[in-house]
């Protein structure tokens, strides 16, 4: 099956003062039809910033893309694309949910306008028949009285509420690709497992890829088909979402795993990460993970990982996989592969 999406050394820089500081380093991944990719990874990690430079909604006088990065939809390079012809992809092709829909809806419009104003300039439709479509799509993500809630303003929504318009109106134009970055952070837990339930719902129906932005791991246990764990602007690790709870290779996705709370265990206190994510700009030489991590060596200080294959679909950076120590493995023996 060929990528819709393909991410190729995806490298971003922000300007600070007058130099540009790495903040996305050499990210490689797909998605591919109707399947469900989560990325993962802590605050800071470049998760966010590699979305809006799907979406080209990256500030153009602030950031700059790496020369040998590409964006590929479809197999058509988006890294070039005028403001114009990437209008044509938002909507249509490319649809996102942002985890603050207060922020993401224009509060001096009624739902109805933004949602009507897309969907007459994607699907050819007219006022009457967008708004049609747009009370529809209320009613699909279960907002009820949407025939009034279309003339309503988003202060008077909650944010569970505001959420499902959200989603309604990311997907009114039937994309292929939805990027939903942290879509139930803001919310409380029961409106969360709706919001997930709604969501894997719609795209059973509307065969839609999604792309999950998210710190938690459980969401991404109840969601997700593939997983990528990005950390300081690198993937650290790729696989199958049962691959990488059963057989976690990286030493942070392990960190990250085991500060899960656990029902079955009955501890004091949760595993936690010592450390935080570096800064952009204080990025240490060799892998960003060795200040954190209890297995370094020498070499990790010094000399950054490569990519290696650790299992079936299976791949992550960390040394404890270089080539050399092939059959040893974080946690006991990997099979060669």
């Amino acid at each position: 099956m060929n990528a819709l999406l393909e991410v190729k050394d995806l490298e971003v820089a922000f300007k600070k003062d007058r130099e540009f500081i790495p903040t996305v380093r050499g990210v490689d991944f797909q998605v591919f039809p109707g399947e469900t990719l989560g990325i993962v990874g802590e605050s800071g990690c470049g998760k966010s910033v590699t979305s809006l430079s799907i979406m080209g909604l990256l500030p153009k006088e602030f950031s700059k893309v790496g020369e040998k990065s590409d964006i590929l939809f479809e197999g058509k390079s988006l890294k070039h694309l005028s403001d114009v012809e990437y209008h044509q992809y938002r909507g249509k092709e490319l649809a996102m949910i942002f985890q603050d829909p207060m922020s993401s809806l224009n509060p001096v419009f009624t739902i109805g306008f933004q949602m009507i104003e897309m969907i007459m300039a994607h699907m050819k439709l007219s006022k009457k028949e967008a708004r049609k479509r747009a009370v529809d799509m209320l009613k699909k993500v279960g907002i009820p009285r949407a025939d009034s809630v279309v003339d309503e303003y988003p202060h008077q929504l909650s944010g569970g509420m505001r959420q499902r318009v959200m989603i309604a109106m990311a997907l009114s134009c039937n994309p292929k690709l939805l990027i939903a970055d942290e879509p139930t952070t803001a919310l409380d837990v029961t409106i969360q497992a709706q919001i997930l339930d709604l969501m894997k719902k719609l795209q059973k129906e509307y065969h839609t890829a999604v792309m999950l932005i998210t710190h938690d791991l459980g969401v991404v246990a109840e969601v997700c088909d593939r997983v990528i764990v990005m950390y300081a602007g690198k993937v650290v690790e790729e696989a199958e979402v049962a691959e990488i709870f059963n057989a976690p290779k990286h030493p942070y996705t392990v960190g990250l795993i085991n500060s899960i709370p656990s029902l079955t265990d009955e501890k004091q206190r949760l595993d936690a990460i010592s450390g935080s994510v570096p800064l952009p700009e204080e990025m240490p030489l060799g892998c960003p993970f060795a200040p954190r991590c209890a297995h370094a060596t020498e070499r990790c200080y010094t000399e950054e990982p490569l990519r290696v294959n650790v299992g079936h679909n299976h791949y992550t950076s960390c040394w404890l996989y270089s080539e050399e120590e092939r059959g040893v493995a974080y946690g006991g023996t990997i099979s060669s592969t």
